[in-house]
């Protein structure tokens, strides 16, 4: 519930109790004077438990929480008597009204009494409303952090993927490749993509997929005769939104430790299914050829940083399975979509 909307049920939940505290005196003072009379006595008294109940809430209950019990308990019991001192004083001036002895004692046990219920009624909203706003505090840092790793994570994972496609652009341009042009508009659709649209918490998954087809097809440049990169994609809808950057990563992960450039049986293949209920499923498979080189101690950072986001986004509710057999690895990922409004 919003700060504003619970402050307004407490605002609302006094001034009924108010309310009805004020009718239940008028009942009261009704049967021994006059009608006009009962609505000032009682009028006065509400005047009186309101005063000392606002009083309370806003100056003396902070000392309570402060932790200055001493200095509240203390406080407390001085606003009350203050309080009952000026009714009474009030009462006898106005209405020339003195208290019969036999029963002062009483009355005085009654009204503090009564104050000190309406003050713990009223402390309630207090705690609550206090309670809720620590709540929420706590929610918008956990939030706020939560921001910070991801885009961290983001800032990590866009120059990976650029500097791996770059020396690929660049190992073909040395050669004069005729397709290094085709490579350059295809890696800028990519750019454009991480640049414009992955600032947010969703994209549509269509631009994902197109920016994982653009990567694929600079891939396949490298071999005019490579037929076995395949990419399969049904089910997508439009409105359909995803975490950006996770099916990209994936892919671009199995595009650099797969061997298809250079092995005559090497593959690639990437399905992207998604279902009836929103829910996406990704496959992956490569061949690979396992070596030790220069760049193994980075070989884990876009892969390794995507399953930190995904942990982060979606929490417990993605399946993602990995494993290897002989020289092929598998992805399989199912993800939860969201609908555009």
């Amino acid at each position: 519930m919003k700060q504003s909307t619970l402050r307004w049920y407490g605002l609302l939940s006094q001034l009924v109790f108010a309310l009805i505290f004020w009718l239940i005196n008028l009942l009261e003072y009704i049967h021994y004077y006059s009608f006009l009379e009962s609505l000032a006595y009682s009028f006065s008294y509400t005047v009186l438990v309101a005063g000392v109940t606002i009083i309370h809430y806003f100056y003396v209950l902070p000392l309570f929480i402060k932790g200055k019990k001493w200095q509240y308990f203390l406080v407390l019991f001085g606003l009350m008597t203050t309080g009952i001192v000026l009714f009474y004083s009030y009462e006898f001036l106005v209405f020339g009204e003195e208290e019969d002895p036999s029963t002062f004692l009483l009355s005085i046990a009654y009204d503090y009494l009564l104050l000190i219920i309406t003050t713990a009624y009223t402390s309630l909203f207090y705690f609550v409303e206090q309670w809720s706003l620590t709540v929420t505090r706590e929610t918008s840092l956990r939030n706020e952090k939560l921001q910070a790793e991801l885009n961290f994570l983001k800032s990590q994972i866009n120059p990976h993927f650029l500097f791996n496609t770059l020396n690929n652009i660049y190992s073909y341009a040395e050669t004069g490749n005729a397709n290094t042009a085709a490579m350059i508009e295809r890696l800028s659709s990519i750019l454009r993509f991480m640049v414009y649209d992955c600032g947010q918490d969703r994209v549509s998954l269509t631009k994902e997929v197109d920016a994982v087809e653009d990567l694929l097809e600079i891939l396949r440049m490298k071999n005019d005769g490579q037929h076995n990169i395949d990419l399969r994609v049904t089910g997508l809808k439009r409105f359909h939104l995803i975490a950006p950057l996770i099916i990209v990563n994936f892919v671009e992960n199995a595009c650099k430790h797969s061997n298809v450039t250079n092995h005559p049986n090497g593959f690639i293949n990437v399905d992207i299914f998604v279902n009836a209920e929103d829910i996406c499923h990704l496959q992956i498979s490569n061949t690979f050829t396992p070596k030790m080189n220069a760049d193994a101690k980075y070989s884990g950072v876009g892969s390794g940083n995507t399953k930190q986001r995904l942990e982060l986004q979606y929490k417990d509710s993605y399946q993602l399975e990995e494993k290897k057999e002989e020289n092929v690895y598998y992805l399989d990922l199912m993800i939860p979509l969201e609908r555009k409004r």
